[in-house]
C-alpha cells in the first residue's frame, strides 16, 4: 500500500469498499470498483472500523487506545498516515473509483481480458472434479506429474530437442507450425486448471486473459485474484501449482509419443518438448511473475513479493522516502527483499536480451537451414 497525498479530516470508506477477513485470517479491503484487494494490519483494521466520517485522527487514536488492541500507544500521526495511504488508493469518501494503477515493471506487462465468463465455461468441470478433490487423488496426480517431468527432462538431456541431422528446413518449419497450436492448447489447459482448482475452493476465476511480458512475450493467465478470500494457505498453494501439475502430465505424454513415433509425428513431439521446457523454466523462475512466485507468496503469506522488493530497491537508489509498509522491516528481511529486487531487475534485462538474441538466431537458422 503506497502512502502519499492528502486525506480528509474525518475519514470514511467510500461506497464500494468492503472490509473482509481473507488469507491467513488477515483483514483485507476489497475495492469492488476495480476488484483489487488491500492488506491491512490488525491495528489498522481497528482504526478503519472507526472511520465513520465524524471522528478526527485524534479521536480515532484515543478510541483505539481505549480498546487496548496493542500495548504501544497509538498516535494521531499514525492514523493520519493510514488515512493518506487509503486516500492515495482512492478508498476513502471523495476518492474516484478507477482502474488499478500499475507501477514499476508491471507497466511493462499490459493485460488484456479475453473472456470474463471463463468461470461459467469451467463450471461443469469444477462440478465434476469437486467430489474427486481429495488427498489421495491429489497426491496421485502430483506423483504422475513429477514422473512426467523426470522422463521428459531425462529425454531432453540425453536426446535433446533439436531436429536430427539431415532434417530439411521445410520439415522443421512444418513441425513448428503443427506444434504451436498444440502448445497453445496445452497453455490453455494449464491456465484452466488454475481456474478449476480456484472454483473447487469456492472462488471462481474472474476471467481468462493474455499479458505481454515486457511488451514482447505473450503469456496467458487466469485472473484468480479472489483467491485472497481463501483463508488457508494450502488451497492457495494448490491453486498456484495446479497448472504445473497439468504440464507434468502433458510432458510425460509428449515424451512417450516422441519415444515411440517416427517421421513428422516424432519431429512435432520433439519440438513440443522444447516448448514445454521453456514453459517449465518460466513457471519455475522465482524472479518473474511465475507460478513459483505465486506459490511462494501463498506459502509464506507474503503480498506482492516482487513489487515490494523492487519498491525497496528503487526507493534506496533514488533516496525516496519508503512507503509505510516497508519502513519497519527488520534488517534480515530488508536484505532479502533487496537481493530479490536486484535479481528481478537483472532477470528482466536478461529476458529482453535473450528474446533479441533468439529472434536473430531464428532468422539466421531460417536463412542457412539445418546442416546436413
Amino acid at each position: 500500500m503506497n502512502i502519499a497525498t492528502s486525506s480528509p479530516a474525518a475519514p470514511m470508506l467510500r461506497d464500494g469498499v468492503e472490509k473482509i477477513v481473507g488469507m491467513d485470517g488477515l483483514s483485507l479491503l476489497h475495492d469492488t470498483a476495480n476488484g483489487t484487494y488491500h492488506r491491512v494490519g490488525d491495528v489498522a483494521s481497528v482504526m478503519i472500523d472507526l472511520f465513520d466520517g465524524h471522528r478526527t485522527p485524534e479521536q480515532i487514536a484515543s478510541a483505539v487506545n481505549a480498546q487496548k488492541v496493542t500495548p504501544v500507544l497509538v498516535r494521531a500521526s499514525q492514523v493520519d498516515a493510514l488515512m493518506r495511504g487509503l486516500a492515495d488508493q482512492q478508498l476513502l469518501v471523495g476518492g474516484t473509483p478507477g482502474r488499478r494503477r500499475r507501477t514499476g515493471l508491471d507497466r511493462m506487462m499490459p493485460r488484456f481480458i479475453i473472456s470474463r465468463s471463463f468461470a461459467r465455461i469451467l463450471a461443469p468441470v469444477v462440478k465434476t472434479i469437486r467430489p474427486l478433490y481429495r488427498r489421495g487423488p491429489i497426491i496421485a496426480a502430483v506423483i504422475v506429474a513429477l514422473v512426467g517431468y523426470v522422463v521428459g527432462l531425462t529425454r531432453v538431456i540425453t536426446v535433446g530437442t533439436h531436429p536430427a541431422i539431415g532434417t530439411a528446413t521445410l520439415q522443421v518449419a512444418i513441425a513448428a507450425l503443427i506444434a504451436l497450436p498444440i502448445q497453445l492448447l496445452a497453455i490453455l489447459m494449464h491456465e484452466s486448471w488454475h481456474g478449476i482448482v480456484c472454483g473447487v475452493h469456492g472462488q471462481p476465476a474472474r476471467g481468462l486473459g493474455v499479458a505481454m511480458l515486457f511488451w514482447v512475450v505473450p503469456v496467458a493467465y487466469v485472473d484468480r485474484t479472489d483467491a485472497y478470500r481463501i483463508r488457508e494457505r494450502g488451497p492457495r498453494v494448490a491453486i498456484a501449482l495446479a497448472g504445473m501439475v497439468n504440464d507434468g502430465w502433458i510432458m510425460g505424454a509428449t515424451t512417450i509419443v516422441a519415444s515411440v513415433s517416427t517421421g513428422t509425428t516424432r519431429l512435432v513431439a520433439t519440438t513440443l518438448m522444447g516448448y514445454q521446457l521453456i514453459l517449465l523454466v518460466a513457471n519455475l523462475n522465482p524472479l518473474a511473475p511465475s507460478d513459483t512466485v505465486s506459490a511462494l507468496e501463498a506459502a509464506t503469506g507474503e503480498i506482492d513479493l516482487r513489487g515490494r522488493s523492487r519498491t525497496l530497491v528503487l526507493s534506496t537508489i533514488k533516496r525516496r522516502r519508503l512507503p509505510g509498509y516497508l519502513t519497519a522491516l527488520p534488517a534480515p528481511r530488508r536484505i532479502a527483499y533487496m537481493t530479490y529486487g536486484v535479481l528481478s531487475y537483472l532477470f528482466a534485462a536478461w529476458v529482453v536480451l535473450f528474446v533479441v538474441w533468439s529472434f536473430w538466431r531464428s532468422i539466421a537458422t531460417a536463412v542457412q537451414g539445418v546442416p546436413s
